[in-house]
C-alpha cells in the first residue's frame, strides 16, 4: 500500500508555529554583557551576648535568609536568629595586626 502524503524535508524552514523561523545557530547577543557583574556588600553581625567561645571555635558559618526580615546565622551546631537594623553614619572596621609595625599598617574597610 503506497501513501501519497508528503512531509517537509529536514532542510525546510517551515515550523510548527506560524510567525517563528528556523535558525541553525544563535549569533552573539548584544543585549547582555559578556562578563557577569557581581555586586559585593559587607554584612556586619552584632552577636551581642553570644557564647564567647562559640565564635573562635567555629570553623564555618552559614547565613540563611539574609534577604528576609529574620535572617539566621549557623555557627557549628548553634543557630541564631537575627534582625536587620539601619546604621546612622559610617561604620569603620579594623583588622588586628601583630607587632610594632601594626600601628601604621591597619586596614580600614568602610561600609
Amino acid at each position: 500500500m503506497s501513501s501519497s502524503a508528503s512531509f517537509p524535508s529536514s532542510t525546510s524552514t517551515t515550523t510548527l508555529c506560524p510567525g517563528y523561523k528556523h535558525v541553525e545557530e544563535f549569533g552573539p547577543d548584544e543585549e547582555y554583557e559578556e562578563e557577569e557583574q557581581v555586586d559585593e556588600f559587607y554584612v556586619t553581625l552584632d552577636l551581642g551576648a553570644a557564647e564567647p567561645m562559640l565564635i573562635p571555635s567555629s570553623s564555618t558559618y552559614r547565613l540563611i535568609g539574609l534577604d528576609t526580615p529574620t535572617p539566621f546565622l549557623q555557627l557549628s551546631g548553634t543557630i541564631l536568629q537575627g534582625r536587620h537594623e539601619s546604621l546612622l553614619g559610617s561604620e569603620l572596621l579594623f583588622t588586628e595586626a601583630k607587632g610594632m609595625q601594626a600601628l601604621s599598617t591597619r586596614q580600614v574597610l568602610s561600609n
